[in-house]
C-alpha cells in the first residue's frame, strides 16, 4: 500500500529518537565483534547463502516505509535526487525453486554518492515490498564508496545494505548487499575492506546500463547504455521520469541497476 502520495514527500527527513540512537550503538558493537566476526565465516555460522552478506555497523532497526505504489519506493529526498541525480534499482526476489517471492520485505540502508551514511534521521532508510511478481523498483542515488583516504587502509565499494525478508517458517532471512561498480568491472570489489570477514561478492555486483540522454549525452559512472530492445528497463524508466517531471524534479533517471535475489527455506 502506498505510505506517501506525493513528490514533496518523497522520503521525508523523519528524524531517529535519541533512544534509538543509541541502541543503535550497542546494536553495532555487538555486530561488529560477533555477527560479522570472521570465525562466523569460517565456521560456516554465516555464509550457508551464496548471496549473504556482513551487516556492517550502520545499520538502524525501525526505517519507515518508503513505499509509493504496489512494489515501488523513493528512498532518496527530492534534494538529493536534483543535487546527486535520481538512479534506479529493480530488483527480484525469488525462492530455492527461483519462483517469485511477492510481499516479501526489503529493509534498505546506504551511503549518499559522497559515501555519507545519515544517523540523525532515515534519509537513505526505509522498507519497501515486493509485488505480485517478487519485484521492487527503488529509485534513490547511487551509492558512493567509502572509508580511509588512502587506499592501502581499506575502503568499501559503492553498496547498498538489505535484509531481505519473505514469508516468515518458509523462507530464511537475507543479509546481503548490492555493489554498484563503475563499468560493472566485478574488479572494484576485489579490495572492498569486507573482504576481511568473508571472500569477495562478484555475485552481489549489480548489472547497471546508464542513459545518456539524461547525462548530457555522456555514459553515467562509465556504464553501458540501456539497450532500446530492453523493452522492460526501458518502460520502468519511462514510468519514473513522468512521475519526476509531475513533481516538478527537473532530472531525469541517469542510469538503473538489476539484481535477483534468491532465498534460501527455512
Amino acid at each position: 500500500m502506498a505510505q506517501v502520495s506525493t513528490v514533496a514527500n518523497w522520503a521525508p527527513p523523519v528524524g531517529v529518537s535519541l533512544f534509538t540512537r543509541l541502541y543503535f550503538v550497542l546494536r553495532s558493537t555487538w555486530v561488529t565483534i560477533v555477527v560479522d566476526n570472521p570465525l562466523a565465516w569460517k565456521l560456516g555460522f554465516r555464509g550457508k547463502n551464496a548471496q549473504d552478506d556482513v551487516e556492517g555497523p550502520f545499520y538502524i532497526i525501525g526505517a519507515p516505509s518508503r513505499q509509493i505504489d504496489d512494489g515501488k519506493a523513493v528512498l532518496a529526498s527530492p534534494e538529493q535526487i536534483e543535487n546527486f541525480g535520481p538512479f534506479l534499482f529493480v530488483f527480484d526476489v525469488k525462492d530455492a525453486k527461483g519462483d517469485p517471492v511477492p510481499n516479501a520485505t526489503l529493509d534498505w540502508w546506504q551511503a549518499d554518492p559522497d559515501g555519507n551514511y545519515y544517523f540523525k534521521s532515515w534519509t537513505l532508510r526505509g522498507k519497501v515490498t515486493t509485488d505480485a511478481q517478487g519485484r521492487v523498483e527503488v529509485l534513490s542515488v547511487r551509492p558512493g564508496d567509502y572509508g580511509a583516504p588512502i587506499k592501502a587502509l581499506g575502503r568499501r565499494s559503492g553498496h547498498v545494505h538489505l535484509v531481505v525478508s519473505g514469508a516468515k517458517g518458509k523462507h530464511r532471512d537475507m543479509t546481503t548487499q548490492v555493489y554498484v561498480c563503475p563499468a560493472n568491472k566485478q574488479e572494484h570489489m576485489m579490495n572492498d575492506l569486507a573482504n576481511y570477514a568473508r571472500g569477495p561478492r562478484p555475485g552481489n555486483m549489480a548489472t547497471c546500463w546508464s542513459i545518456p540522454a539524461a547525462n548530457g549525452g555522456n555514459r553515467y559512472h562509465d556504464f553501458p547504455e540501456l539497450s532500446a530492445e530492453d523493452t522492460d528497463l526501458a518502460e520502468r524508466v519511462r514510468w519514473w521520469n513522468v512521475k519526476l517531471k509531475e513533481g516538478g524534479i527537473n532530472r531525469e533517471v541517469l542510469a538503473v541497476g538489476r539484481q535477483a535475489f534468491k532465498l534460501s527455506s527455512s
